[in-house]
């Protein structure tokens, strides 16, 4: 499953859903958005596979090309063979990753295609720039706790909600505002071509 519909997924299953079939792990919700422009705080964990376009082992920061678009990562510590890294070689990273989503109201224009906030700088600078992009609200179920999502790429998905105060306020035709701050290797391992 392409890593875009997986990264969609997971940052909206821990803004108010779920953990889904494209989470790897679980993160933790802080807040509780219940107005428009409300902002909700986001960690999980993720999978990511891509060509690696850069890599500084001294720094530790890696990016790799996904389908979503260029990602940089530090690398943990846990991450022992940065020295072997190279540039080329085509690798699955896992991660964890702070987001940051806001719910907006459905009159406002929001650009729908991720984006890398800043001018691209070098991989230090890209690290510190997020990625940003939107999914539409297409169908709140109050009744089963369920949300219907339409993410950058026109995949639809539906949600579980745990937390029916999540739902408060929230219809179909609203906009997540959806902003990747910080992705922090765990492991890095090559994939065969």
């Amino acid at each position: 499953m392409p890593t875009t519909r997986r990264a969609l997924a997971c940052c909206l299953a821990l803004a108010c859903i779920a953990p889904s079939a494209f989470a790897v792990g679980a993160g933790q919700t802080l807040g509780n958005p219940s107005a428009l422009g409300d902002e909700r705080n986001v960690a999980l964990r993720l999978t990511a596979t891509g060509a690696v376009t850069a890599v500084d082992p001294e720094l530790r920061l890696m990016a790799v090309d996904t389908p979503r678009g260029s990602i940089t990562f530090r690398l943990d510590p846990r991450v022992q063979d940065a020295e072997a890294i190279q540039v080329g070689s085509r690798v699955q990273v896992d991660y964890v990753a702070a987001f940051v989503l806001s719910r907006r109201g459905s009159g406002r224009a929001l650009r729908s295609t991720p984006q890398r906030s800043g001018a691209p700088a070098d991989l230090v600078g890209s690290y510190d720039r997020p990625i940003t992009y939107v999914t539409d609200v297409l169908a709140v179920d109050k009744d089963n706790l369920v949300l219907r999502l339409r993410g950058p790429e026109g995949d639809v998905k539906d949600f579980p909600v745990h937390d029916r105060a999540a739902l408060a306020g929230m219809r179909a035709g609203d906009k997540l505002l959806v902003s990747m701050n910080q992705a922090v290797a765990v492991g890095v391992t090559a994939v065969p071509r």
